[in-house]
């Protein structure tokens, strides 16, 4: 592309994507073939989202392990005190963030889908063990107890160090350290779309460029992906290889669930429900009911996503801002990019923008990830930099009066050891491994089973991309809201009877069942079983699951190791055995289908 096409390409899409002065240049990169043509960008975006992915998958175990470690019910209702409210919250506030990386990762997997016509890897494509480095990330985290870490993120229970981390993950990006006049801007892009490969990239590496390889934010390597997007080798065309009709919908996602909202004070759970939104319960003066004062961690509308038509429940055509969507076009990825980034760590297309703090620009409802663990951080004892602890540039990007008021009456309180003293922390270790429980027949059995299910749950979500887009009859188990024609969406059946089966009514429960039994590690402590999230190392040969048609029948050999081991004591095998009868069984007592689905013939050859 010559020099005033690339220029003139540049200025629409600045128009129509809001592109960032340095996403322009490095678009004029791009369009001046630097980083090769179609089929070498094509080749990168694909290996790039497959990434992105990847970076989803890896920080799902960190705060799924950090949640489990909190102890939610050890005081309940009008006996709640600070300390368990705190807990409540960082419980509530992290699932929050689990629940929004899931629904990242489907963003990513939809736009994946819709380049390649193909699902994209989940099954074992999380890390192999923890610590772990996300997939080409430069390690950067604010002044604090693992400064500058380049030794990957542990799996860790819930404590201000551990935060830090987090915080490492949802480093927000910046996005421009020099604003550049906009009547300098087209003599700039003349100048990089004629300058030497090698000097571009490094004229850009000191303006806060895009970039996939080395990236210090998560920010900086979605950019990138957005570049490539908005370059002149890609158009509408090219985002429509998969069918719209076989991406995970947009009525497979909700905000909130039970593990999201907490309490901000106690209540009395006696009392009903207030008879309208903020009306009071009408009950005698005395603590409030408990829809009072429940808190959503995650706000309704939690991004700017696009109002679109989709079908409901009912089988009628509704429109609405669903964070969720489906991709086929550079718009539909533009706005899944967005949507990601917002809510992640914050996005401010230029210095200062007060935008930064929000996943929800608009309404300000909800904070970003970054915010809100930074929140939760500076409520520990140990939080003592403060600001000073955020780079310059940084401190311009987050609200300081935001910060002030959240630090008054909530900074400095809490310790790990006092909140575990309280018994509002599982003794849960650091970074476990399977060879740490290998000594304990019954430890190793469940956790095995554990990371069984977690790899299952990748497969069904695998899966979603190869289900038709029809529909079945309403007396399937898990058919439970019907089309006007007396049939259900199968892709909606499926995602009930599969992801919300398995993450919530089996996973969840099973993991809460372990930490209840305590295993003696090499060391010598004595600890809660906790689970290490393994994807090979267990199952037959080493293997995990093995091969994905494979998959089903291996997990089922697993929930059989986990009842046998379970065998000689009563207690833990009669808890064990109901959730791996919801796992594995093919009916229950009265002949209804209960067990997860076999998708092996979905994947005759993997």
């Amino acid at each position: 592309m010559d020099v005033d096409a690339s220029l003139k390409h540049v200025q629409d899409m600045h128009e129509a994507f809001d592109l960032s002065q340095a996403e322009v240049m490095m678009v004029a990169i791009i369009n001046a073939g630097v980083l090769g043509d179609k089929d070498t960008l094509k080749a990168r975006l694909i290996a790039d989202l497959q990434a992105a992915i990847q970076v989803e998958l890896a920080t799902i175990p960190l705060y799924l392990y950090s949640y489990y470690s909190i102890n939610r019910t050890k005081l309940q209702g009008k006996d709640l005190e600070a300390a368990q409210i705190f807990a409540n919250e960082a419980g509530g506030v992290i699932m929050s963030v689990a629940v929004e990386e899931m629904l990242h990762m489907s963003l990513s997997s939809n736009i994946y889908f819709a380049l390649t016509g193909q699902p994209p890897q989940l099954y074992q494509a999380a890390p192999q063990s923890y610590p772990a480095l996300l997939p080409h990330h430069n390690p950067v985290v604010p002044e604090g107890p693992d400064p500058q870490s380049k030794g990957g993120i542990p799996l860790r229970p819930f404590c201000s160090a551990q935060l830090w981390h987090f915080l490492q993950i949802e480093y927000p990006h910046n996005p421009f350290f020099s604003e550049i006049p906009a009547e300098a801007l087209p003599d700039l892009v003349r100048e990089l779309s004629q300058m030497p490969g090698k000097e571009a990239l490094a004229f850009l590496n000191v303006h806060g460029w895009p970039m996939d390889q080395n990236w210090n934010s998560i920010g900086q390597f979605y950019s990138f992906i957005r570049c490539i997007v908005a370059s002149s080798y890609f158009d509408d065309g090219d985002f429509q290889a998969g069918d719209p009709k076989q991406q995970i919908q947009p009525y497979n996602y909700a905000p909130n669930n039970i593990d999201t909202i907490y309490p901000k004070q106690a209540f009395d759970p006696s009392k009903p429900a207030p008879t309208a939104p903020g009306v009071g319960s009408g009950c005698p003066a005395g603590l409030p009911g408990a829809a009072e004062v429940t808190v959503y961690a995650d706000a309704a509308d939690s991004s700017d996503a696009p109002v679109r038509p989709v079908e409901d429940h009912k089988g009628h055509t509704v429109s609405g801002a669903f964070e969720l969507m489906t991709i086929s076009s550079r718009q539909d990825v533009m706005l899944a990019l967005e949507t990601i980034c917002e809510q992640g760590e914050g996005y401010s297309a230029k210095p200062g923008g007060s935008e930064a703090n929000w996943d929800d620009p608009a309404s300000q409802a909800e904070q970003s990830h970054f915010n809100k663990f930074l929140e939760l951080q500076m409520q520990f004892e140990d939080f003592s930099h403060s600001l000073e602890s955020l780079p310059p540039w940084m401190e311009e990007q987050i609200d300081l009066q935001w910060l002030s008021e959240a630090v008054q009456g909530k900074a400095n309180k809490w310790s790990a050891d006092e909140l575990k003293a309280k018994e509002l922390l599982f003794d849960y270790p650091a970074n476990p491994t399977r060879a740490d429980y290998a000594h304990d027949p019954i430890a190793t059995a469940l956790n095995d089973f554990c990371s069984g299910l977690f790899q299952y749950m990748l497969i069904l979500s695998e899966t979603i991309y190869k289900i038709e887009p029809n529909y079945v009859a309403p007396d399937q188990p898990g058919a439970d809201k019907v089309s006007k024609d007396g049939t259900v969406p199968h892709q909606k059946y499926f995602f009930n009877i599969a992801l919300h089966r398995s993450m919530i009514w089996i996973l969840d429960k099973f993991i809460a069942l372990m930490r209840g039994y305590e295993v003696t590690l090499t060391d010598g402590r004595t600890v809660a079983l906790a689970p290490s999230f393994d994807n090979l190392g267990f199952g037959p040969a080493g293997q995990g699951l093995g091969a994905r048609q494979e998959a089903f029948a291996n997990l089922a050999q697993l929930g059989a190791e986990a009842l046998l081991a379970t065998a000689g004591n009563s207690a833990l095998n009669g808890s064990v055995a109901p959730l791996v009868a919801l796992t594995i069984n093919k009916t229950s007592a009265d002949g209804e289908g209960m067990h997860l689905p076999d998708v092996s013939a979905y994947w005759p050859q993997t």
